[in-house]
């Protein structure tokens, strides 16, 4: 063995990539539970309302005491939720209102009209 000088003994090498990963997976789990904690709380936050949820909240909210106003807002805001089904119903709600409409002194709104506008506002959804 003498022959063999410039061989040496075994030598321990300082390996730290242990703890590498073990940081480096501790900083992504931790990355992983920010971004999720984000996102889940801008979904928590208020969403704004759709044109269908607006003319929902307006159909609902008419004061029956102003004809006019309830003529004119039933007949603009009802649009965004006609279709197939309904259309008839509201024609025949229409034609009544129409006595109401383009003129300057305008008579009460008669309770069998409120009560079918009143009808077709709970069966729109």
């Amino acid at each position: 063995m003498e022959e063999l000088k410039d061989i040496k003994e075994i030598v321990e090498v300082p390996d730290s990539s242990l703890l590498l990963l073990i940081g480096l997976i501790f900083v992504m789990i931790t990355l992983f539970v920010i971004v999720g904690y984000l996102f889940n709380n801008r979904r928590r936050r208020k969403k704004k309302a759709s044109p269908k949820e607006i003319s929902l909240k307006k159909l609902k909210s008419i004061d029956y005491s102003n004809t006019k106003e309830v003529v004119y807002t039933f007949e603009e805001e009802v649009q965004a939720f006609l279709n197939e089904k309904n259309q008839a119903f509201y024609e025949e709600i229409e034609n009544k209102l129409s006595v109401y409409k383009y003129k300057r002194d305008v008579p009460t709104l008669d309770s069998n009209i409120k009560k079918e506008i009143q009808k077709f506002i709970k069966e729109i959804r």
